[in-house]
């Protein structure tokens, strides 16, 4: 797996890709996600894009590139954008997201809440070692990074938001990462790697519903 990642990074760091993604044009600089050759933005977006209402607030956060906020934007989703790396921030911006923030999962909106929030997570178990791409891919031996996701994205939720993630078999401790309170909602099969949409809803909510 390493060895392709690699190979990915050696072809993707010296020049900008422009890719088109359900109609819509979106140039990925050097060192930014590509979502079609780096497979799950692909799916996740338009898939999102089909589930959004318009005006409702949601959150993509690990950005990237903003293809899931683009195609929500343009379905007339509220977005907002999050990456902890500045080269992805200012490429959502280019492909017209009109709010992108830098830093690290929700301290960038503390006090806001969703209608949806979604996250195409560092699936990867292992962790960063200073290169292109590597805190887009590995998010700590422990999958730290999906463990803290998880603790606090209730508290950004809507009394009827949802939030969705996007997984891979490939990710080995991913899904524990999750915790409780998580179900498998869809899965496809992309160029023979199986990944898989998780979705968990308000825990507020669904304590007075259990009350």
């Amino acid at each position: 797996m390493r060895r392709l990642l690699e190979h990915w990074r050696r072809r993707l760091s010296h020049r900008p890709r422009t890719i088109r993604l359900s109609g819509h044009r979106l140039v990925i600089p050097p060192g930014v996600m590509d979502p079609i050759r780096f497979r799950s933005g692909a799916w996740f977006a338009p898939w999102v894009a089909e589930r959004i209402r318009p005006g409702q607030r949601l959150l993509d956060l690990g950005c990237g590139s903003g293809v899931v906020g683009v195609l929500a934007q343009a379905r007339g989703a509220r977005v907002v954008a999050v990456d902890v790396d500045p080269a992805a921030c200012a490429a959502a911006r280019r492909n017209g997201l009109h709010d992108a923030r830098l830093g690290d999962l929700f301290s960038p909106v503390q006090t806001e809440r969703f209608d949806r929030v979604c996250f195409n997570p560092p699936y990867l178990a292992g962790e960063p070692r200073g290169r292109r791409f590597d805190r887009a891919l590995y998010g700590g031996s422990d999958q730290s990074v999906i463990r803290r996701f998880s603790e606090a994205v209730h508290d950004h939720l809507t009394p009827q938001g949802r939030a969705w993630v996007i997984l891979s078999e490939r990710g080995a401790g991913a899904v524990e990462a999750l915790g409780s309170g998580w179900r498998c909602i869809d899965t496809a099969h992309v160029r023979r790697e199986r990944l898989e949409i998780w979705e968990t809803e308000n825990a507020e909510r669904n304590a007075e519903e259990n009350a």
